[in-house]
């Protein structure tokens, strides 16, 4: 049997293409309690993953919902710390309602600087 160079990433391709990602859920911030003032949107955090901002944000929405039983995790001032330290956490995923797709969330008047997401 040959192969050729062309042969090889055709079907390289495919496996790449039927391999899975991660979901992430999609999250709009705000430097105000309210969802007022916003300092960044359309932000992906993908599942098993840690992403920091270079502003903190007080507020945040989540507009587009993670895979199945992925948890996200809103840190201060820490960036990316202990997961029970966490400002807030709660299931981004559309079967738990831990979160409301569009509500807005705060955290008490604290800022987060970094938000996690992990399989629950």
């Amino acid at each position: 049997m040959h192969f050729s160079i062309p042969s090889a990433f055709a079907a390289l391709s495919v496996i790449v293409s039927l391999t899975p990602y991660a979901s992430a859920f999609v999250i709009d911030t705000f430097s105000d309690t309210g969802c007022a003032n916003s300092v960044q949107s359309g932000v992906n955090i993908y599942d098993n993953t840690c992403a920091t901002w270079p502003n903190a944000f007080k507020s945040f929405k989540i507009t587009t919902f993670g895979g199945s039983h992925q948890k996200g995790y809103f840190f201060a001032p820490d960036n990316c710390g202990s997961l029970p330290g966490a400002l807030r956490s709660g299931y981004v995923d559309s079967t738990t309602h831990d979160f409301v797709l569009g509500n807005c969330y705060n955290f008490n008047n604290a800022a987060a600087n970094a938000v996690a997401s992990y399989a629950g």
